[in-house]
């Protein structure tokens, strides 16, 4: 019999464990990264995941609990590797504009990325049914990256380069800036993929216009 997963009823949500074995954990992350966002979050099983990964499904539920907080770890880890990418940029010192546009383009080629596209299609609408598994989503990705750009903005702020009232909302703005509406043409299948130099070009335009109208001294 299958161990039962929370789906639907999930209570206070379970953290992953910690990874005794790094290599294995990868595995487990990647099989299960590829079959959530390949098949969706109800079509895929815990068996073809422990299959995929080399790994025994007991294996699984100890450490993660229950497939929805491997769904979770699996945002999380894909938002901690983007993370780690920005805070490398910030380490080197770069000027503002920069740093802006460095994390812009990175969180534009994942957002026109075919396979991301492919997940919105059909992920997006699974999870939302679950509103709790919504939640744990939305903060071990899009919000995890929001707060890191509002961070580098409310910090900008505070050094005088850029005139803001409130850190959050100016981040909320520029990623509109960066990414806009054109994807909802891409998810219908009604337009192209913007290649890579479409979208530098479109991130550092939108960078320029968000830095002059919050009058930077970047």
């Amino acid at each position: 019999m299958n161990a039962p997963t929370r789906t639907g009823c999930i209570g206070e949500p379970r953290r992953a464990g910690r990874p005794r074995d790094p290599a294995k954990y990868s595995a487990i992350i990647e099989a299960a990264r590829t079959a959530f966002f390949e098949r969706g979050f109800q079509a895929a099983t815990m068996e073809d995941i422990a299959l995929a990964a080399g790994v025994s499904k007991v294996t699984i539920y100890s450490r993660f609990g229950d497939k929805e907080t491997l769904f979770e770890e699996v945002i999380r880890t894909i938002s901690a590797r983007m993370a780690a990418r920005f805070r490398e940029q910030r380490a080197t010192g770069m000027a503002l504009q920069d740093q802006l546009n460095a994390f812009g383009l990175s969180l534009a080629e994942f957002k026109f990325n075919a396979q991301n596209i492919a997940v919105d299609r059909v992920l997006i609408h699974e999870i939302a049914q679950i509103p709790a598994l919504a939640r744990r989503f939305l903060e071990a990705g899009p919000q995890l990256c929001m707060q890191q750009l509002a961070e580098v903005l409310g910090e900008a702020a505070e050094r005088g380069q850029i005139d803001i009232d409130d850190a959050d909302r100016a981040a909320d703005d520029l990623c509109g800036l960066w990414l806009g509406g054109g994807d909802l043409a891409i998810k219908l299948g009604l337009a192209p993929l913007p290649t890579p130099d479409a979208i530098r070009q479109r991130v550092e335009r939108a960078t320029r216009l968000f830095l002059k109208m919050v009058g930077s001294n970047a």
